[in-house]
């Protein structure tokens, strides 16, 4: 199967991964989450964002937060009720009943569900938390919602150190995170980012669909890469490597023996000093 590809649609993109260097049957398309439609809130929700003063937090961490214990818990809920205060802002965090009884306040709604997309394309959303999952990342881009992530495992710590070395989110850790850093970073994000991801021309959807009916027409050989064409052998320049390591073998031989003469030369002089002398009296 990996030698009959055609064309290879990657769930990446350039707004939230590094550059880099693709063949030309290669399309990332990490922006189709980003561009589901948005409905409208309702219900519960949008009852809730509608009475916020100053704009909402959102607080996302996937379904893990159901196993937060109460070390990670509380400290969150201190600071995001700290942050109602100081800046006049609503929380809308996603959390079992469980977990959400660490948290009451008039200010901040518990939720099982959220609808993530809808929210972080509202207007009124202005921070969102998050475990740095790349679905997130990308659907909080392309509305240029700032970022404050608390990397868990996988890809999330690379996601979530990729965020911030682009400038748009703040890398924080579950481990040894303290309430005033959380507010120190809230007050420290509430900026618009540069939007990268929503500045194109056409959404992925389009760029998969032109690449298709470019294949249909013209065939795949002249996208496809040469190395598909190669035995294992060539592909892994066995040749190259085989000429590389005769030489590297030949060159410490030829080093080996030149210390073994030498030491060999100077284990001589220092046990038989006299012996050259004596031999040279006896010709005398």
């Amino acid at each position: 199967m990996m030698q009959r590809q055609t064309l290879w649609f990657l769930h990446e993109d350039l707004s939230i991964n590094h550059p880099l260097p693709h063949m030309p049957n290669t399309i990332a398309v990490g922006d189709i989450m980003a561009g589901a439609k948005v409905r409208p809130l309702s219900g519960e929700i949008e009852e809730f964002v509608s009475r916020s003063k100053r704009g909402v937090i959102l607080v996302v961490f996937g379904s893990f937060c159901d196993f937060f214990p109460a070390s990670v818990l509380e400290p969150l809920c201190e600071a995001l009720t700290q942050a109602t205060a100081r800046f006049g802002m609503s929380v809308v965090w996603k959390l079992n009943e469980t977990a959400g009884r660490f948290c009451r306040h008039d200010d901040i709604l518990i939720s099982l569900w959220v609808p993530q997309n809808d929210l972080l394309a509202d207007s009124r959303v202005q921070l969102f938390i998050s475990h740095a999952g790349f679905n997130s990342i990308i659907e909080s881009v392309y509305p240029a919602k700032p970022l404050i992530t608390f990397p868990i495992w996988f890809d999330q710590p690379t996601n979530a150190a990729l965020a911030e070395d682009k400038g748009y989110a703040v890398h924080m850790s579950l481990v040894d995170f303290s309430s005033q850093a959380l507010l120190s970073n809230v007050e420290k994000v509430l900026t618009d980012p540069t939007n990268v991801l929503h500045d194109r021309r056409d959404t992925a959807a389009q760029r998969v669909s032109a690449m298709i009916d470019h294949v249909l027409k013209y065939g795949d050989r002249h996208l496809r890469s040469g190395a598909f064409d190669l035995s294992p052998l060539q592909f892994v320049m066995f040749d190259v490597f085989a000429v590389l390591v005769a030489v590297a073998a030949f060159a410490f031989a030829c080093v080996s023996l030149c210390c073994y003469l030498c030491a060999y030369r100077i284990c001589i002089r220092r046990c038989c000093p006299g012996k050259r002398d004596c031999e040279k009296s006896k010709l005398h």
